[in-house]
């Protein structure tokens, strides 16, 4: 077993930064107008601790499909109404003053309705002497709404299933604004059988939408964007209906697809799984000493065979007596009931928490099997449940760490356990040192699933690793519980 060090890491950057940098206020302007209107726009330059020139140049902004914007140089030949905004090229910013920018926007009478985009990009001029210069640019977007007769057009160019990287089902709707209006979308699809019954419903994100975490995307007039969406029972191969509620403007529109979707290139789930699907497999309460908790486990039939269901407990690996929480729950529903094929049904289950229990994380895990009516296995599913008592605490041990070359490779692995008093779901990174103290890279280290690891619970994090032919080098190991950093390590490697 390798010596190890728990390690506090700061992290000191002995260079000179130049942070005389402006701010600019507001971000953005947003008018609705007439043809032949004018107006000014007053964009504020706050300088920094320096006296600073300022670049300003026009910019049109772009989208592409998964809904990201762009900034592209403007000219007379690329952006046809470039001549529509006048604003000075460049300024003087003094120390901690306000510079206001005057833009000027005259709409032509024979303008267009609809939106149109302008971006200011704002660039300061940093002399940096030598020493690292950071320089923020700013987009600055002033959108004119031309008013006048709303026409909206939105259409779906393309609706399918496609598979995931792991061959999973993905619903996916490319939606066009052929507007004169940029318009904020979202969509919707209800998922159906070929006799119309529906399935499930989801909403559709675009990889903007998702990456931000926000609930509509704006669509530029004349562009597009995928919108995608991957279904939890979307479970086999064959014909399917789609209803795709598009949302925009206070407006909805709704096209109905049929689809078939093949065999071929998808990993749909084995037949017998299909007898048992749970719509939710993790349970979390935070309760009191004396509290009463009621939650239902919902579940579906989605084979073509009727099944008999049998409800059940199970204990944690390693989990001490004393944290089980087990004892605590009651069935309120049958613990053996019948499901129809293509039908759902549920699961009523009470947590009884005793008036003399511990602060602390209780766990236990209801167990759900499956049968035909012959009385053959077909699936089984199981629930973790906690329940947490006043304050809980995280903590992690590394047992041991181990370097190995297998194959043409580096493995690095590092067992550890849960010494804190709440389940976690681990993952490591792992910074190699030589001999100077200079780190080769930082790899990533993961456990063979995303289970929770309840307290007492060892489980290994593995990771490859390049080929070291020396003595000498170090890591530094740090864990964390998903993104939460929990402990960091550090020991020799070789």
């Amino acid at each position: 077993m390798k010596k190890f060090y728990i390690l506090s890491i700061v992290f000191l950057l002995f260079t000179t930064f130049s942070f005389a940098q402006i701010t600019v206020s507001p971000l953005s302007v947003e008018k609705d107008v007439r043809a032949g209107e004018e107006f000014i726009a007053t964009i504020n330059v706050i300088g920094g601790n320096t006296t600073q020139n300022v670049n300003i140049e026009l910019y049109q902004m772009t989208q592409d499909l998964s809904g990201n914007f762009d900034y592209v140089k403007a000219t007379s030949d690329n952006f046809l109404y470039s001549h529509w905004i006048e604003f000075p090229n460049s300024i003087t910013v003094s120390p901690r003053s306000t510079t206001p920018i005057e833009v000027g926007v005259n709409i032509p009478s024979n303008a267009p309705f609809g939106t149109y985009n302008f971006i200011l990009m704002i660039t300061p001029e940093v002399e940096t002497s030598g020493t690292i210069g950071i320089i923020i640019r700013y987009a600055i977007r002033i959108t004119v709404h031309v008013q006048g007769t709303v026409i909206t057009k939105v259409e779906v160019e393309d609706l399918k299933v496609v598979p995931d990287e792991e061959g999973k089902p993905v619903i996916q709707a490319t939606i066009a604004n052929g507007s004169s209006y940029d318009l904020v979308v979202s969509t919707e699809a209800i998922l159906r059988d070929k006799s119309g019954r529906m399935i499930e419903r989801l909403p559709l994100k675009s990889p903007y939408m998702e990456k931000n975490n926000i609930t509509a995307q704006r669509i530029l007039k004349g562009n597009k964007v995928v919108f995608s969406g991957k279904p939890a029972y979307l479970l086999a191969p064959g014909e399917y209906k789609v209803n795709l509620f598009v949302n925009y403007s206070n407006r909805q529109k709704v096209f109905t697809y049929d689809i078939n979707v093949p065999e071929e290139g998808f990993n749909f789930t084995p037949p017998i799984e299909l007898a048992l699907i749970l719509d939710n497999t993790e349970f979390s309460y935070e309760l009191y000493a004396g509290a009463v908790k009621t939650f239902v486990i919902n579940l579906q039939n989605m084979s073509n065979q009727n099944v008999t269901v049998q409800v059940g407990g199970e204990e944690f690996v390693s989990l001490p007596k004393d944290r089980s929480l087990l004892s605590w729950i009651t069935l309120r529903s049958p613990s053996s009931f019948g499901v129809n094929a293509q039908r759902t049904s549920r699961v009523i289950l009470s947590i009884n928490v005793p008036k003399d229990v511990e602060n602390g994380a209780y766990y236990g895990k209801i167990v759900l099997n499956a049968y035909d009516e012959s009385g053959e296995f077909l699936s089984q599913k199981k629930v973790n449940v906690e329940t947490i008592i006043g304050e809980v605490n995280y903590d992690v041990e590394l047992v041991s760490s181990n370097y190995e070359k297998i194959e043409g490779s580096g493995i690095f692995s590092a067992l550890i356990k849960n010494s804190g008093e709440r389940y976690i779901i681990p993952k490591g990174s792992l910074s190699i040192l030589d001999n100077d103290g200079v780190s080769i890279g930082v790899y990533d280290l993961f456990p063979s699933s995303q289970e929770w690891l309840v307290p007492s619970q060892e489980t290994m994090l593995i990771g490859e690793v390049p080929i070291l032919e020396e003595d000498g080098y170090r890591y530094i190991l740090t864990i964390y519980n998903n993104e939460q950093r929990l402990k960091v390590f550090e020991g020799e490697l070789m």
